[in-house]
Order: structure tokens, then sequence, then C-alpha cells
């Protein structure tokens, strides 16, 4: 029986714009019920965290990678902790390495053996480059706020260098994805590099023309650019 079949009140919640395989697991945590429903594409995938109650299916979370039970996830909101710009050639190197790791760079030991890795491949291809983590979640619905609440959320692309990101977070029903940006064309041919579900590989498989395309028109998505973060102990300043 498929999982549509065995439970038809969540197909008002899945991601209807393109042919995703569905799969859907039950946990426990904290004395509580859980259905985990995963929907894997060729390029992009994602989930959605329900919890099993008396009245049926409660939608708790949908993102590229949910969490059950506390959020672990997140850099610590503590005051002390500032978000800035990182220096313009921490940004080069995670380009170069986003180069280096071109068509090599296996998102297999990432979340459902890099069919949900888009995230935790473009945090783990930067902490290779920088030493440090951009972010800790493997969310676009987690990592996109983030980086809104440091940098804002009107900057234009053409002010993004290569290496920085582009992301279009999961919003409701329809999955979002996030990779890093080639080098500033000044049109739509400007080169996008993330992973791939179906290969659990890093690859170069976008153009800023087919990303906006897919994620905005077709899917209804926020398409948002921001350089690449960095988090210091402003009492340390």
């Amino acid at each position: 029986m498929g999982v549509l079949e065995q439970y038809p009140n969540i197909s008002n919640f899945i991601d209807k714009t393109d042919s995703y395989t569905l799969s859907a697991q039950k946990i426990n945590s904290g004395g509580r019920e859980y259905l985990i429903v995963t929907q894997v594409g060729e390029v992009d995938s994602g989930q959605l965290l329900f919890e099993i109650t008396g009245q049926g299916l409660l939608l708790k979370e949908a993102d590229n990678a949910v969490i059950v039970g506390p959020r672990i996830d997140m850099f610590s909101p503590a005051a002390a902790l500032r978000c800035e710009v990182s220096d313009s050639r921490d940004i080069k190197a995670v380009y170069e390495e986003s180069l280096e790791a071109l068509d090599s760079f296996s998102s297999a030991a990432g979340p459902d053996g890099g069919n949900l890795a888009c995230v935790w491949a473009v945090r783990h291809i930067a902490k290779k480059a920088l030493g440090r983590w951009i972010t800790r979640t493997d969310g676009t619905a987690v990592f996109d706020p983030e980086l809104r609440r440091c940098f804002g959320s009107n900057i234009s692309e053409s002010d993004v260098p290569a290496g920085g990101i582009v992301i279009s977070p999961t919003e409701g029903s329809n999955i979002g994805h996030v990779g890093i940006l080639g080098p500033v064309t000044g049109d739509d041919n400007r080169l996008i590099y993330s992973n791939s579900s179906s290969a659990a590989r890093w690859k170069q498989n976008f153009t800023l023309k087919k990303w906006v395309a897919r994620y905005h028109d077709m899917k209804g998505l926020k398409v948002n650019f921001y350089p690449i973060p960095v988090y210091v102990d402003g009492d340390s300043a």
C-alpha cells in the first residue's frame, strides 16, 4: 500500500509541483507519536513532520530535513553572539572549495543518504573551506531566517560575489533548495552549484535562470541571496 493510500489526509501537504517518491516512518519521542513523510526528488527533497493525535495528523514542520523534539540545530541566540559578513577572502575560499568539490563531494553521509542534504552539503563545503560552521541546521526554512537576521532581506544578486549563497526556503507544501553562487555575470546565466538528491553528489546543476524558473515561477518560493556569515563573540571585540 502506498503512502497516500495509507495516509490520505497528508495529500494536501505534499509538494505537487514535481514528481517525488514518498515514504513514511512512525517514531515515538517524549511519549508522543510522530509520522515523518519523506519526499525524494531528482534535485531537491524534503520532509513533513506530523504529530499523531486523537484528532488525526497534526502538521508540526515542513523542511528539507525535519527535527523531532527541541531544536538543537540553530546558533545560540545569546546576545553576545554577533553575525557579520565574512571577509572577502573567506567567501572566495568557499567558491574555490565548491569548484574543488564538483562531481566528487558525496553527500551520502548526510540526511537520508544525501537525499535531504542540500543545506548539509553547503555547510560542510563551507566548513572545509573555512574551518568553522556557517550554520548548524539541515533545513532551508531554518537557514534562511538565520541569514535574514544577519544581513536583512534586500540583498541584490549582483552584490553577492562568487561563493555566496542562493536560497529558496521551503514554505508550506513546496520544497526549497540552497546552493553556492558562481561569479556575477550580469545576466541570468550565472552558475549555481548545489547538492543533487538523486546523485547524492555536489553538482553544477543550475543557472540563475533555471533556479528562478523552478523555485520562484513553478514553486512560488522566495529567491534570496546572501554573503557567507561569520559568528563572533561580541564581548571579545
